[in-house]
């Protein structure tokens, strides 16, 4: 008989870990206390924090309590919000918990981007330098193989009863063509990999492109499509893209 693991943080509170907040390493005088959830956002759970001794509030990410299912490698996202970060990408990091249940990020006063944003060529205009400065950071890391990264969700669909024989058929008839992409010869370079209108803070002054978990060294098309499509140069881009949004919905 199948039996499903338990995680022992899949019902974790934010109240228990806001209880630690003195081991935290931050100037804080007292316990911070939840001010309102954050919406947005399908793999964690947000809320902004009252920061009593800081000078601003805190945005406290509880992170998905099973990550290496969706993917998701936390030291590796943990070395690329330093990296980001430093070259003004993405926001600072306050505080990672040594466990991965959480992280804590200055609270920034903006907006999340729209789809509209995507659509308007000035909006576009102020966004491309930032996707472009990926290419100047260097990560220590291998290209992902994307073949690997997408058997890892078909395994799990195949495991969990979700895959049907038309979507296997597609998957057969498809795998070769991935597998090829893999084989090829293009550059790689630190790729976003979820850049959707939702992940561009934007404080009215500065852009701030956040939630990196999906990141890694990668093909930079992949960024373009998110943006404007008609710019992609490698036209399996968007078949594969398919391919990953689809399998992680239905796994999702």
């Amino acid at each position: 008989m199948n039996r499903k693991k338990i995680n022992p943080n899949a019902h974790i509170t934010v109240e228990a870990l806001l209880n630690g907040w003195s081991e935290w390493g931050l100037t804080l005088t007292d316990r911070p206390r939840v001010l309102a959830p954050v919406p947005g956002g399908r793999t964690n759970k947000n809320f902004r924090l009252s920061a009593p001794g800081m000078e601003s509030d805190l945005l406290f990410r509880l992170n998905h309590p099973d990550p290496a299912r969706l993917g998701i490698d936390r030291a590796l996202e943990r070395d690329i919000l330093s990296l980001v970060a430093s070259a003004g990408i993405g926001r600072p990091c306050c505080h990672w918990d040594p466990d991965n249940r959480f992280v804590l990020f200055p609270f920034l006063e903006g907006r999340h981007w729209t789809t509209a944003d995507f659509e308007r060529p000035e909006q576009r205009d102020r966004l491309w330098p930032m996707i472009e400065r990926l290419g100047d950071i260097s990560l220590d890391r291998p290209r992902r193989c994307y073949g690997d990264y997408l058997r890892h969700y078909w395994s799990l669909l195949v495991e969990a009863g979700l895959v049907d024989s038309e979507l296997e058929a597609r998957w057969r008839n498809f795998e070769p063509e991935l597998d090829a992409f893999d084989r090829a010869a293009w550059s790689a370079q630190l790729v976003h990999h979820d850049l959707i209108p939702a992940n561009v803070l934007d404080t009215g002054t500065d852009l701030y492109l956040i939630d990196w978990e999906y990141a890694a060294r990668g093909h930079p098309d992949i960024d373009i499509w998110s943006v404007d499509p008609a710019r992609v140069r490698d036209p399996f881009i968007p078949k594969m893209m398919g391919w990953i949004i689809e399998l992680w919905e239905r796994l999702i």
